[in-house]
């Protein structure tokens, strides 16, 4: 075990359905949509799930000119003896 996970929620700026484009950014896993503030949840790989890599990847997101808002939560699996 020993692996991070990631997930990054998005606000988009207008009314928008194009989960394509979201879907084929490298280092997502998953995608769905959400109800409440955050109109997507975005799961990202392993690979993207460390803290430096979801940092990365949301910087490159927030340069997006339809993003309005993220809040990003990453988490560490540990073994349990």
């Amino acid at each position: 075990m020993n692996s991070w996970n990631s997930v990054v929620f998005l606000k988009t700026k207008n009314a928008w359905s194009d989960s394509a484009s979201i879907a084929k950014m490298s280092g997502v896993q998953s995608l769905w949509s959400t109800s409440g503030d955050w109109d997507w949840c975005i799961k990202l790989d392993p690979k993207h799930s460390t803290p430096e890599e979801t940092a990365a990847f949301v910087k490159n997101l927030r340069n997006a000119d339809w993003v309005a808002e993220t809040k990003t939560s990453w988490w560490k699996e540990v073994a349990v003896k």
